[in-house]
């Protein structure tokens, strides 16, 4: 029961009298700092300041509410699905019951002497309806909080670059000139005749109905000019690139600039209903920004030395600053950081290899943990190993002789690189990471029969596996392998569930000011280790035990929810919360480098924002749900 301020009428009052600084400190929390003044006023308006007392129930399980609350001051509690969850200055409550209209599922009690706004009923209907950002916080919830963040991160990013689209514009929109098409029979000079004409770089060759049989560029005709073998009188059908690489008019510039990257091109046909409706250039992609994502990513491909390799690093830092500015998404930072750093890797293993003695001997370069899974961040060290094909023990061992010393200068290459050299020695010139199939095969067996402490914990990073160069039909056979053995191991996935499921996960709340004198309470958080580790873990061993080959967590994620692991609800919390705790350790990295600090994972609480540290809590909240999902799945 609240107490008087004293009385209804008077609690009305004293809310219109201290109405500005309810305001001043309204509009420093989502949603309403996105709101209009005039829509805060009047749910300033129509609200009362009530206290309640600690220990108090607020709320019975089962009853039906007619009113928002805001807190104001203090601390209130519920138990959601076994969970306590807490509602702290700046947070509402209970926003989906109100809106839905359903009785509570679940008591809410004081647990710190509270002040609360509480706002009428009719007058959130009213807000629901006049309000969007209101509207779209109490429909979506966290969702809507991280579209704030994410404009909050591109303001920041783009304070120096003057962002002027976004990597998701439509590739629809970045196609303003005609396409140029030709017919297969039509002679090369014709074809670079119009294309000299429309001032292009590509022609792309169709047949009678318009559908996509090849393509022709500028880059096409130097290779046959500078070979000897331009005939201007050949048809283009017989020089040109068949079945071109392409995407739909709706797929994204950053879809088209990854595509780019991965197939060594600079061009991408547009294809809708099997018809070819345009085409988009690096040009087009890149010229209206800073993201020369193509170009960075061409000059690792094509280093002269490591010294180059290691001057070009530099640019990752104001590629990541650029995409984040124009729009990129967590997601797409890491796939972009890890695709330099997959090209990085390759070039110089390619340097490397000359001289080593490797000819003709069958192997693939293993990456392990977050390159594997495509989420590296600035601050990565090296995961990899070798996987080699071998005829016996002995060939095995003559071959990993050679390979060691090959290794350990790769290694040492790219911690010259910014991959630093790993503190575990989880490296390709470790002896017990350079392995035939069927070393590895045996250790892979080890780990799922006899899971112990330490097999549980090399689990954690060698289920996660990519060849990033070389034979990677090698890896594709071995894992079908081990996801097999995985599956017929119930014991070993039980196991595996349990140590993921002892990982705590803090509350995310920063600390009152007399818990920092008294130093207690959370003050940071690692945001790899308490956080994201765990997420990743979960996805991991539900993976392993659904066959699904796929490495990276969001790819997981949406095989889970296709399988009905998790439900759609499930699945869109869990990858929101995935998607800003990258963004939150991608920004902290991205500050320290720019601070001249060496990157670390330890995000002070009390250093966020309102609606930082209101996001990171629902995404922590969000973590636990999913170590529950875990745990109820093995009874654990």
């Amino acid at each position: 029961m609240s107490f008087a301020i004293p009385g209804e009428s008077v609690a009305k009052t004293a809310v219109r009298q201290k109405a500005p600084g309810i305001l001043a400190w309204l509009i420093a929390y989502p949603p309403f700092d996105q709101m209009q003044t005039q829509h805060c006023d009047y749910l300033i308006e129509h609200s009362e300041l009530r206290f309640f007392s600690a220990r108090q129930r607020l709320f019975e399980e089962g009853a039906r509410v007619d009113q928002l609350y805001i807190i104001r001051q203090g601390q209130v509690s519920s138990q959601e699905q076994g969970e306590t969850r807490e509602y702290v200055e700046g947070d509402l409550l209970p926003v989906r019951e109100l809106v839905s209209g359903q009785p509570l599922a679940t008591a809410y009690e004081v647990q710190e002497d509270c002040f609360a706004l509480c706002v009428a009923g009719e007058a959130v209907a009213h807000l629901l309806t006049n309000s969007e950002p209101f509207r779209d916080y109490c429909l979506r919830g966290t969702s809507s909080l991280l579209a704030s963040v994410w404009r909050s991160a591109q303001q920041s990013a783009s304070a120096d670059l003057g962002a002027s689209y976004t990597l998701d514009m439509s590739l629809q929109a970045l196609t303003e000139r005609g396409l140029l098409s030709c017919l297969p029979d039509c002679p090369v000079e014709q074809a670079v005749k119009d294309m000299h004409e429309r001032q292009v770089s590509s022609i792309v060759v169709v047949n009678s109905d318009t559908h996509l049989l090849g393509i022709f560029t500028l880059r096409d005709l130097r290779r046959l000019v500078a070979g000897g073998q331009y005939d201007p009188t050949q048809a283009m059908s017989q020089i040109m690139t068949s079945d071109p690489v392409w995407l739909s008019p709706q797929a994204s510039a950053f879809d088209a600039a990854l595509l780019m990257v991965e197939h060594r091109i600079g061009h991408i046909c547009l294809v809708q209903d099997h018809k070819v409706v345009g085409m988009v250039s690096e040009r087009d992609v890149f010229s209206l920004q800073r993201v020369d994502l193509v170009h960075l990513s061409r000059a690792l491909r094509c280093a002269q030395d490591v010294s180059v390799l290691v001057s070009l690093q530099s640019d990752i830092g104001r590629l990541v600053d650029a995409m984040l500015a124009h729009g990129a998404r967590s997601e797409q930072l890491t796939a972009v950081i890890t695709r330099l750093n997959d090209h990085t890797v390759q070039r110089t293993i390619e340097l490397t290899l000359p001289g080593s003695g490797l000819e003709g001997i069958e192997f693939c370069w293993l990456a392990f943990g977050s390159q594997a899974r495509g989420e590296q961040t600035r601050h990565t060290d090296q995961d990899n190993g070798i996987l080699f094909l071998a005829n016996s023990p002995e060939q095995s061992k003559a071959y990993r002789a050679l390979f060691l010393p090959f290794a350990r200068r790769v290694n040492e290459a790219l911690d010259r690189c910014g991959m630093t050299w790993c503190t575990g020695n989880i490296m390709a010139s470790n002896p017990e990471l350079c392995l035939s199939e069927a070393e590895w095969l045996h250790r892979f067996q080890i780990m799922i029969e006899r899971p112990a402490p330490e097999q549980l914990l090399e689990s954690t990073i060698y289920f996660d596996c990519r060849a990033i160069w070389g034979q990677s039909s090698l890896l594709q056979r071995m894992q079908r392998r081990v996801l097999a053995m995985v599956n017929d191991n119930h014991v070993f996935q039980r196991m595996l569930a349990q140590s993921t499921c002892q990982t705590r996960i803090p509350s995310g709340k920063r600390r009152s000011r007399l818990e920092a004198l008294m130093g207690q309470g959370e003050d940071k958080i690692d945001i790899k280790k308490q956080a994201l580790a765990p997420m990743v873990d979960v996805l991991r061993v539900l993976a392993l035990a659904h066959g699904c080959e796929l490495p990276s967590s969001l790819d997981r994620l949406a095989v889970l929810t296709q399988r009905g692991v998790f439900t759609a609800e499930e699945s869109e919390g869990l990858r929101e919360a995935y998607r800003y705790l990258q963004l939150l350790r991608l920004q902290h990295h991205q500050t320290q480098l720019q601070q001249g600090q060496e990157p670390n994972n330890l995000v002070r609480l009390n250093s966020l924002g309102a609606l930082d540290a209101r996001v990171l809590r629902e995404a922590l909240s969000q973590v636990r749900r999913a170590q529950r999902i875990l745990a109820f799945r093995y009874r654990l």
